[in-house]
């Protein structure tokens, strides 16, 4: 009954995939939704979830790739920019010292985005989030606590939907959006993650929070996740957009954050997928 349901929440045009993905085993016990996108052909090559894959949740730190695009549009950073570390000890130990654009990225440093913000500015960063029609573009953050230039995209006020970032990044990668090439550039550098099997190179971004918005109960304690990427090879080009949220607060051995498990799963998925270079 699951893989009934699981094939009736998917949206499949290319049919000459080897096989199909598990999505009620990969995604259990979540509510997810997955979309790869042929960014030569502007065509939807799959879609799960569609009605999850419109609804808006916090993008967390996959914001870091809008960000970027806005800090090197403005000139606030180049790629030899250093950010010092401040000597203070934070959670994640790789924080813990001074950071480039890509260790940025890379490590997915929070006090370098509140950092950026308040240099790009309240009204340069909701011009910037209109031309990318990025979402709700609601970047004023927690109700009452004037917080959005450090908290709007943390489980926060900024929402935005799995076919939102997909036109975004589509967008991005065609250089249609109204800032530098350059901008560009750079920031699809510094979310380069490698080679993965059939010789694809990955680009990405995961972002991790909560469901705290939500105010109920046991909101705090469910997880959302988001991955967001792009798959390059020759001269094809994917996009790839994951998100998934916890239908139940998660055992206490199973803590991975929402991002690594998105990431994880549009893994899973590619390789199910097996996806062939033409």
């Amino acid at each position: 009954m699951k893989k009934l349901l699981s094939a009736m929440c998917v949206f499949l045009i290319n049919s000459s995939f080897a096989s199909s993905p598990d999505y009620a085993q990969i995604f259990a016990g979540k509510n997810a939704c997955f979309i790869l996108y042929d960014a030569q052909k502007h065509k939807m090559v799959e879609e799960y979830n569609p009605k999850r894959c419109s609804e808006r949740i916090p993008p967390n730190s996959t914001f870091k790739v809008p960000l970027s695009l806005m800090a090197f549009d403005k000139g606030i950073i180049t790629e030899s920019t250093v950010f010092k570390w401040d000597g203070k000890q934070r959670w994640m130990e790789s924080w813990n010292q001074n950071q480039t654009p890509r260790s940025w990225e890379q490590y997915s440093v929070l006090w370098v985005s509140q950092q950026l913000t308040p240099q790009i500015g309240m009204k340069s960063i909701k011009d910037y989030l209109a031309d990318f029609k990025y979402g709700n573009q609601d970047f004023s953050g927690d109700a009452g606590k004037n917080n959005g230039l450090t908290n709007a995209w943390l489980s926060g006020s900024l929402k935005i939907s799995a076919l939102e970032q997909l036109h975004f990044l589509e967008n991005m990668q065609n250089y249609q959006l109204n800032i530098s090439h350059d901008a560009v550039d750079n920031t699809m550098h510094n979310i380069y993650l490698g080679k993965i099997d059939g010789g694809w190179d990955l680009y990405g971004k995961t972002g991790s929070g909560s469901r705290k918005y939500l105010k109920n109960a046991n909101a705090s304690q469910l997880r959302d996740g988001y991955f967001i990427g792009y798959l390059k090879k020759d001269q094809q080009s994917y996009i790839i957009v994951t998100n998934l949220s916890d239908i139940k607060p998660p055992a206490s051995q199973n803590k991975e954050f929402g991002g690594p498990l998105a990431k994880a799963a549009s893994l899973q998925i590619i390789q199910q997928l097996q996806l062939k270079a033409k």
